[in-house]
């Protein structure tokens, strides 16, 4: 071990090893088993010497030899002592992670073999024995098993694949068509689990154990899929399905077409999937079977091209499996961290078990606690389908662009399909990031906040926009040269934040029901109806306004034929399995009886606003409570807004349970109408008792009504004027408290007796609330403490 390592030191003082080391080839793709690694890694070294990837890369590495001496230097502190609580601590959590091991599951990965390249093949067959490659001469997306053959592969930049072989062909990327045949492989994949995980357009996780469940109870008929003549005549790019298969079909000769018969084992199934995306696509896919995730991605490498792996479900298989697997082969791991295992004298899974005490006072908690899970063959079982999305991005690489308005129309572009991809997902997000990577492979990200959630391809360039010119004059004059540009939209806008605010009235209406399950939406109600308080169901967003001559109501959408038991705010009449159109249309009818037919004729109107005008107005203390709206049109064109809400009142029999303001009828004339019960407060003084209880009387033969703010008779029945009146009557109220609770700073006893002692303000419509703290909750919490 001690003269592992010291190889693996000495390795690191030459520079010239290092940088060979993070620049060589990677050959843990499969088919690239027995290249003369020595060669290729020259030709490499030898191309990228005096490039900016070459300085970059240089950079990297010393980071990362730095890291390493600090690593060592932190391992000579560690005593016995450390290292013996260590181990402690390490098998306690393994004992723990041992018992949660869950081996029944059957977790498939599916990876397309070459895909890009394969597709492009399929519809160019003169490709077929070229050596060739997806993408451009900055990167490549992906090689063909020939090129792999010459060291070419993905993530490689093409003038470096160009040197190493020099008949590659490089074809450019066609997204369009590779998303067509992932859509139709998807399909395949849908049927064995409809909620599969996809990873990228050639790859994807899916849990087969329920699939297996019942596909023991298939016939023969649903496991035989035919075989399509023409396909496998038209070209032999897909190799035939491995012929020492261990659990092999029979394929049935029919007077036209031959058939496939399949079992009913995972590897049968998983072997019946490959073959119809074979069929379908013309395309080939290998396979890995396990009990976890992180097994299943490994073994689909294992039998590269068109091939499949399948781990028993023992634990034993699992840990036999795991013993010799280089690290490298985890996903996950990746050059640097094999470098840093490296220098500690682990290369392989067995020998990173063995190690874990040393990792864990090496490495942080949530490095050794995956490598603990990878040393122990464990993964994750569970698929996270519909989680959350938090962010979603497109980005380019090319050649260098220096030219600012190339670089504004690319944005733009990046901008559009951004956009696009939010808008198919229903997303909106408050947060634009701009990455960029200039031609010194540096790497910047700004991000910025908006006010409100954008989705559009304006909203999003007009903040990518001012970050790109931000880093264009940040090197001015020189210009900013780039090869490589994204956008990404993050802060997306959760459940809870579209939820609306306000209470609604079909909340407080329904008995027990509650705002949270009803939904408000953007309407445009039709404007001649003053009456009605039926809704339509247009529109999308939380909340919207009705648009009318001077008013402005919100609006709400609420289903009208769903069956609800709704309370009459008029009647207080409990209404059950009756849907919305229903009710309005009670409603309706009780506001109609309850109004008298006698209107105010203009001359009577003007003298009774002068006596009201003449009347002093209440003080705060006394008991308050909220009018019955009036729904006469005459009268929309005084009343700034038509409230809905239905106001509620203690009964006078002690109980919790609150009832509508208008509770009680009578006949007045013979019409209906609504009288208040009033409370008389204990404390009241028995004269200005006797009065009210004399105003309810009168009221009760059809003589006055009494204002619940000001508690002063009207000689008037008519419900308009009397509700214009006590309109009046909250507008100075109003006043009073605000003017109350903000006294100035310098005088504020003098001017509180002021406010209290000088003459009412002439009331207004139009009078607005200046304090948001004057809400209608407010003032019935105050008058509901007043009257107790």
């Amino acid at each position: 071990m001690e003269n592992r390592q010291g190889a693996v030191s000495s390795s690191c003082s030459s520079s010239g090893a290092d940088l060979l080391s993070r620049i060589a080839l990677n050959d843990n793709k499969a088919g690239m088993e027995g290249l003369d690694r020595d060669k290729i890694n020259k030709i490499i070294l030898e191309t990228s010497k005096g490039s900016r990837f070459y300085e970059n890369e240089l950079k990297k590495e010393q980071q990362v030899n730095q890291r390493i001496e600090k690593m060592m230097e932190q391992k000579a502190r560690i005593t016995k002592e450390m290292m013996k609580q260590a181990q402690a601590e390490v098998d306690k959590l393994t004992c723990e992670l041992e018992r949660s091991r869950e081996l029944g599951r059957v977790i498939v990965h599916v990876d397309m073999d070459a895909f890009y390249a394969a597709v492009e093949m399929r519809d160019c067959p003169e490709l077929k024995d070229k050596p060739m490659a997806v993408g451009s001469m900055s990167m490549l997306s992906t090689s063909n098993y020939h090129a792999r053959r010459f060291g070419v592969r993905a993530a490689m930049p093409g003038f470096i694949a160009k040197k190493l072989c020099p008949n590659l062909v490089i074809v450019p990327t066609n997204f369009d068509k590779y998303r067509a045949v992932s859509a139709q492989v998807r399909e395949i994949f849908s049927e064995y689990d409809p909620h599969f995980m996809p990873m990228s357009l050639d790859e994807a996780y899916l849990d087969l154990t329920e699939h297996m469940e019942q596909r023991k109870h298939w016939p023969e008929t649903m496991r035989t899929y035919y075989i399509c003549d023409a396909k496998t005549e038209k070209d032999e790019l897909s190799p035939v399905l491995f012929e020492d298969s261990p659990s092999s079909s029979p394929s049935l000769s029919g007077a036209d077409r031959k058939a496939e018969v399949f079992g009913t084992s995972a590897e049968e199934a998983v072997r019946e999937m490959r073959f119809r995306i074979q069929q379908k696509t013309s395309l080939t896919a290998s396979a890995g079977i396990a009990p976890n995730m992180m097994l299943a991605k490994v073994c689909s490498d294992k039998n590269k091209p068109n091939g499949q792996y399948r781990i028993p479900p023992e634990r034993q298989a699992v840990m036999e499996f795991i013993k010799d697997l280089p690290v490298r082969k985890v996903s996950g791991v990746g050059k640097v961290t094999e470098k840093m295992l490296a220098a500690l004298g682990i290369v392989n899974c067995d020998q990173l078990g063995q190690q874990m005490a040393l990792l864990s006072l090496l490495f942080s908690g949530t490095s050794w606690h995956n490598f603990l899970h990878i040393s122990l063959g464990l993964g994750s079982t569970c698929m996270e389908r519909d989680s959350e999305r938090k962010s979603m991005s497109t980005e380019r690489t090319f050649g260098e662009m220096s030219d600012a308005e190339e670089q504004y129309s690319l944005c733009r572009d990046l901008c559009h399909d951004l956009a696009q991809d939010l808008q198919r997902e229903g997303l909106k997000g408050k947060t634009v990031t701009l990455k960029l990577k200039n031609v010194k492979f540096e790497v910047k990200s700004r991000a910025f906040t908006v006010q409100y959630a954008v989705c559009t391809e304006e909203e999003i360039f007009a903040a990518a926009k001012d970050l790109l010119k931000v880093e264009i004059d940040s090197v001015s004059p020189q210009p900013l040269k780039l090869r490589l540009m994204g956008v990404r939209v993050s802060g997306f806008i959760s459940a809870e934040d579209k939820k609306p605010l306000q209470r609604s009235i079909m909340g407080f209406l329904q008995k027990g029901g509650s705002d949270s399950d009803l939904s408000t939406t953007n309407t445009q109600s039709d404007t001649t109806s003053a009456k009605s308080l039926s809704t339509t169901n247009s529109g999308k967003d939380a909340t919207s306004y009705i648009n009318k001559p001077g008013v402005l109501k919100p609006s709400f959408k609420i289903s009208t034929q769903v069956l609800q038991c709704l309370i009459c705010p008029v009647c207080n009449k409990e209404m059950k399995d009756v849907n919305l159109t229903a009710f309005n249309s009670h409603i309706d009818e009780c506001l109609k009886g309850s109004a008298m037919d006698n209107e105010p004729t203009g001359s009577d109107a003007v003298e009774e606003q002068e006596d009201l005008n003449s009347k002093p107005p209440a003080s705060s203390s006394e008991s308050k409570t909220l009018k019955s709206s009036s729904h006469d049109p005459s009268c929309n064109e005084e009343k700034p807004s038509t409230s809905i809400s239905v106001p509620v009142e203690e009964t006078d029999d002690g109980s919790d349970f609150k009832t509508p303001f208008f509770s009680h009828r009578t006949k007045i004339n013979g019409k209906r109408t609504v009288i208040h019960k009033k409370k008389i407060p204990l404390s009241e003084p028995s004269s200005k008792a006797s009065q009210t209880a004399n105003s309810l009387d009168a009221v009760s033969k059809g003589l006055l009504l009494t204002c619940p703010v000001c508690s002063q008779p009207q000689s008037t029945d008519d419900l308009a004027l009397f509700n214009r009146h006590v309109d009046m009557c909250l507008n100075q109220e109003v006043l009073l408290e605000f003017r109350e609770s903000h006294p100035p700073v310098d005088h504020s006893d003098l001017a509180l007796k002021g406010v209290r002692g000088s003459s009412p303000l002439p009331p207004s419509k139009k009078i607005k609330v200046l304090s948001t703290k004057h809400t209608i909750d407010k003032f019935f919490k105050g008058n509901t403490r007043q009257n107790i």
